[in-house]
């Protein structure tokens, strides 16, 4: 596995990983009629349009292809925001995540790191909390014009998520 900055090239693949997983893991939690057309109007947005928006997207690549990604903005109110974390349905349990996750708290150093989660997807939440995040109480969001539940998930620095992946990999 290959860990590196995303390319303009990576993009096409990114919006296509990230919509498989929305659909895949939000199925359920968001309506079928927004996970269609709209997703699709999205992830073109976001990943060709405006791919710019985002400060830094590392992506791990295996047998030339990309198999995850991790989106993050390092300069927002409260610390580094993770956007994004992404691993396609074949290279779960390859340690992909953890490895982005890893390559994040590094970059994150000393400051805090957070990102946002569906309070319905129990598989993500159950990994961030192995890894030591914290979860806020839930909140109300929006996701492509439907109210959903969240909460946010935050690490006190990205050198405590760091120290937390490794006792979790000893586990």
């Amino acid at each position: 596995m290959d860990l590196r900055p995303a390319t303009a090239l990576d993009l096409p693949a990114i919006a296509a990983l990230h919509a498989a997983n929305w659909r895949r893991d939000y199925a359920g939690l968001l309506p079928s009629a927004v996970l269609g057309g709209p997703l699709d109007d999205l992830m073109a947005a976001l990943w060709t349009q405006q791919a710019g928006r985002y400060h830094s997207c590392l992506v791990a690549r295996a047998a030339d292809r990309v198999i995850g990604f991790a989106a993050f903005d390092p300069d927002k109110a409260g610390g580094l925001y993770l956007s994004s974390l992404h691993v396609a349905a074949q290279a779960r349990g390859t340690g992909a995540g953890r490895a982005l996750m890893g390559a994040v708290a590094a970059i994150a150093g000393t400051t805090p790191l957070w990102l946002e989660v569906l309070c319905g997807n129990h598989p993500a939440r159950g990994v961030y909390r192995r890894w030591g995040g914290a979860e806020s109480a839930p909140f109300i969001d929006q996701m492509l014009g439907v109210q959903v539940e969240s909460c946010r998930v935050t690490w006190g620095s990205g050198a405590a998520l760091a120290q937390a992946l490794g006792a979790a990999s000893l586990s």
